[in-house]
């Protein structure tokens, strides 16, 4: 990206002064200082960030700044309420609902489960989407003069540096870890807990075999190379946006430093990150054009064109062509995403389900799972891998509908890029939809989405005058307190109606289980060890895998035996058995839901019966054809074609042991009562507390009529009637 683009067009509308200050308030104290004055919180937040890193703290830091933040809000007279905050306030509404679906089981997902941590995961982040609504609107309502454009895209600039120094660290030293002093106070459960140990222990790279070998992926000062990209990336909008012409060795310093950004940029195979700097070079020609500057536009385009060309014919363009040539993880994100949306749609389209879920089993076996030796053989939770499917996981489609609702709705309004600060607001939101399908944007990266948009609406409001983009704190107090009932009321009868439609007449379901141990297979067809050392050639049976013994159990043949035994229909039985596998096991978790419980439990022992009989006879079958293969091996031997007397004596041992040995082929090692499933009652219920918020919301929001009056003549020589005597439209 070139620098000394992101200012406003030679005939951007001037931008009105701010606002005076409340009556009562001195105008003549001094300017207060960045460490000192209101605006401290952020100053201390992005300053300090490479001290909290190592201090362990960073990913908790903003949410305990949010708690000054929010008290100089409520202790302000007047405060800035963006343009769309509602949608986001509704869309923090709509994340509350998730709280009673967090044990609620998903489909595709490993039932029950959760504990504690589930809990802990679904505050934190609960906190994270508060304090992006705090610190939006807190920089929306601060004063320049506490508070400048420029201190703010300063303090972001500095980011980006330090993610670039942090890059160049993980690239040079992958191996780097730094047990941080939170992680060394904490009790040993919970450092031991994988997600809080992912956010205080400090680490400079992932070393990952992204191109077939082991290459270093930088991550500090952040938990995730993921999260590093994209806070690079929205950080360098603000570098970009710096005032170069107070500050004219910034007109040297940035390409220099953008320069030294590309090779861990390249070498962090960080596939959002790219795209998102590409999109963004486009769009900047594209806008430089739109405003006339020629010029600048054609100067800009040869500049990214001479850019990527160098850094083609560089080796880091080697790295570049690799990462397209490995995409490793495209298939598993598309199969992830279908699951988490079918999952979604079947189980809880409207709330969601609070937060993530460990699917279950993996997109290659039932059992599949990650491994020391192949930790990329499990699947990342549901919900993952891309805050929009994290959003739409945990708080359904109308909750996501709401959040993007609420970034459309911001994009709209500076997409124009009239100014320097709706110019960062819409490079910012763009690489936020860029990077929304791809990246866990939740943390840094939607906090610097956020101060960009609370600084395009404080310019708004400074145009606007004092009202009606400022509020009085004590007036949004009342308009609380008044739609506050007609909201609980709407809320409650929403949660009736769906208890209501959870309590319709259906007949419970009965679950019956079982687990059921198999012996590796097939154990007695392994009879080739004396002809490998022999240095014969030996093709062993293929070995039967846990997928096609679950595969065999719902066989048909295994099903009609079963269905003749309990006089279960085989299409009833067939929809009520369910087969999975714990992971990198080989045992069997059979499972049949019948409205009967007696019914369940003798259909579970009957399926689990038939399919031992079934696979008896299926390595039977192997083992007979194993025999038949080996005794002409035997014949064309006796015959005279060749071999030895030793190998004639051990093809005979070989059929030998076939024909006398029987072992067991599996068994039935826990029976567990039938239990009445869940009736899911939290879905509906929940559900309609959403839908009644929402019709709540547009209650209090419509205007009242207002009554028919005839018009009357103002007296001669008077003006307008004085604001406080009109109604103020919400």
């Amino acid at each position: 990206m070139h620098p000394a683009v992101l200012v406003p067009p030679p005939n951007a509308p001037p931008v009105a002064p701010p606002v005076a200050p409340p009556a009562g308030r001195s105008t003549g104290a001094a300017r207060p200082g960045r460490w000192t004055g209101p605006g401290w919180p952020i100053t201390v937040l992005l300053a300090g960030y490479p001290l909290w890193w190592l201090l362990g703290i960073d990913a908790f830091l903003p949410l305990a700044l949010a708690v000054p933040m929010a008290r100089q809000l409520l202790r302000g007279r007047t405060v800035v309420l963006p343009a769309g905050l509602g949608w986001y306030l509704l869309f923090l509404c709509w994340i509350l609902l998730g709280a009673a679906l967090l044990w609620t089981d998903a489909p595709s997902a490993v039932p029950g489960g959760g504990g504690p941590s589930r809990l802990l995961v679904f505050g934190f982040r609960l906190a994270w989407y508060a304090a992006c609504a705090v610190v939006l609107v807190w920089v929306a309502s601060s004063r320049r003069e506490h508070l400048s454009d420029g201190h703010v895209r300063g303090l972001l600039a500095w980011l980006f540096l330090v993610c670039t120094a942090g890059g160049i660290v993980g690239l040079l030293y992958p191996d780097l870890e730094i047990t941080s002093l939170t992680e060394a106070l904490l009790p040993g459960a919970l450092r031991e807990n994988a997600f809080v140990a992912s956010l205080v222990h400090a680490e400079v790279a992932d070393v990952q075999w992204v191109l077939g070998r082991p290459e270093p992926r930088p991550k500090a000062p952040f938990a995730f190379t993921n999260t590093w990209g994209s806070v690079l990336s929205l950080a360098l909008v603000f570098l970009v946006a710096l005032d170069r012409r107070r500050r004219p060795w910034l007109r040297l310093a940035i390409p220099a430093l953008l320069v030294v950004a590309a090779w861990p940029v390249v070498y962090s195979l960080n596939r959002g990150l790219w795209v998102s700097i590409a999109i963004g070079a486009v769009a900047l020609v594209v806008l430089r054009a739109a405003r006339g500057d020629r010029r600048a536009a054609v100067g800009l385009a040869l500049a990214v064109i001479v850019g990527v060309g160098a850094l083609l014919a560089s080796p880091l363009g080697a790295i570049y062509g690799d990462r397209f040539e490995n995409q490793h993880s495209n298939g598993r994100r598309g199969q992830l995403v279908a699951t988490t949306a079918a999952s979604v749609t079947t189980g809880s389209p409207v709330a969601g389900f609070g937060t993530t879920r460990d699917v279950q089993g993996s997109f290659a076996s039932i059992s599949g799972a990650a491994t020391p030796d192949c930790p990329a053989c499990g699947v990342p939770p549901l919900g993952t891998q891309g805050q929009l499917w994290l959003v739409l996981f945990s708080q359904g489609w109308v909750g996501l509908g709401l959040f993007l609702t609420f970034v459309a709705l911001a994009l709209a309004r500076t997409w124009r890029c009239r100014t320097t600060n709706e110019t960062v607001c819409t490079f910012a939101l763009l690489f936020l939809l860029v990077q929304l399908p791809v990246y866990d944007t939740l943390g840094m990266s939607l906090y610097i989405v956020m101060v960009a948009v609370g600084l395009a609406a404080r310019e708004r409001s400074e145009r606007a005058g004092a009202l009606p983009a400022r509020r009085r704190v004590d007036d949004l107090g009342r308009r609380l307190r008044r739609a506050a009932p007609v909201v609980a009321v709407a809320v409650l009868l929403g949660a009736l109606a769906g208890a209501a439609v959870a309590a319709a007449p259906e007949e419970p379901e009965h679950r019956a289980r079982m687990l059921i141990l198999l012996t590796p297979a097939p154990v007695y067809l392994s009879t080739g060890p004396d002809r490998v050392a022999a240095g014969e050639d030996y093709d062993p049976p293929r070995n039967i895998t846990v997928d096609t013994e679950a595969a065999l159990l719902i066989s048909e043949r295994s099903l009609r035996r079963a269905s003749a035994a309990t006089g279960v229909a085989v299409t009833d039985l067939r929809e009520a058995v369910a087969v999975v596998a714990p992971p990198n096991s080989e045992v069997l978790e059979l499972s049949v839901d019948l409205p009967d419980p007696d019914q369940a439990q003798t259909a579970a022992a009957e399926v689990a019966s038939s399919y031992l009989r079934e696979r008896e006879a299926f390595l039977l079958q192997r083992r007979d054809d194993l025999v038949r293969r080996l005794t002409r091996e035997l014949a064309a031997l006796d015959s005279g074609v060749g071999g030895s007397q030793t190998q004639r004596q051990g093809i005979a041992r070989e059929i030998d042991y076939l024909e006398t040995s029987r072992p067991k082929v599996g068994e039935v090692i826990r029976t567990m009562p039938a239990v009445r499933l869940p009736d899911g009652s939290e879905v509906p219920v929940a559900s309609g507390a959403g839908l009644g918020l929402l019709a709540g919301v547009v209650l209090v929001r419509r205007p009242p009529r207002r009554p028919t009056r005839r018009p009357t003549q103002r007296p001669t020589g008077r003006g307008p009637l004085h604001p406080q005597h009109e109604e103020e439209r919400p």
